[in-house]
């Protein structure tokens, strides 16, 4: 048995370029995969899992509104981002990092136009409803003279103007599941921003 001190290195002589190739040592020439994985620090690691499972992952998915708004956090991930890309001197992985550092803004940014959307499909709604008032001519009066006929009743139901706009902007919710709370949360504001009073 060979001694751990005496390590036999096979050499090997290119033949076009005659340069010596050290190879793999004959005792222990496969080496194991913890040897070969790359390690990265525990605030880097960390940095990482978190733009994925919290920003990348939920603009990928189109839940926007699940993407955190802490600007703190934000600022700190992309420290340890901005960081890790100087630091790093492997231009693969600089890359891998500079598109993960851009991956967590885009997913701030894919955030604040998904809310500019809503809030525009909202403005537009307001305009269309106004024209269809206008067109309709619900500011005319219509003078009742001598009829005959029957009568019916019938009963309506009005929605507050929150669940209109919701239903309008997202479709109908699914059977047992509802209206989403934070899309509701998210209409609530625009339309105190408006001035509208969403449950009148």
């Amino acid at each position: 048995m060979f001694s751990d001190k005496y390590i036999i290195m096979s050499r090997s002589k290119s033949l076009m370029t005659g340069a010596q190739n050290t190879s793999k040592s004959l005792v222990n020439p496969v080496s194991t995969s913890s040897q070969q994985e790359l390690q990265f620090g525990p605030d880097l690691t960390s940095a990482l899992n978190i733009i994925e499972n919290q920003y990348v992952s939920k603009m990928a998915a189109k839940k926007y509104l699940e993407i955190p708004e802490l600007m703190t956090q934000y600022l700190s991930l992309n420290d340890t981002m901005v960081s890790s890309i100087t630091k790093q001197r492997n231009t693969n992985l600089r890359l891998l990092f500079k598109i993960a550092n851009d991956g967590l803004l885009g997913s701030l940014n894919s955030k604040t136009l998904n809310a500019d959307n809503v809030d525009l499909n909202f403005q537009k709604l307001m305009l269309n409803r106004k024209v269809d008032d206008i067109l309709s001519g619900k500011n005319e009066v219509n003078a009742m003279g001598d009829v005959t006929g029957e009568i019916s009743i019938t009963k309506t139901f009005k929605l507050a103007p929150l669940y209109s706009y919701y239903i309008y902007l997202y479709g109908m919710p699914d059977y047992g599941v509802g209206f989403d709370a934070a899309k509701l949360s998210l209409l609530v504001a625009i339309m105190n921003k408006y001035g509208i009073n969403p449950y009148r």
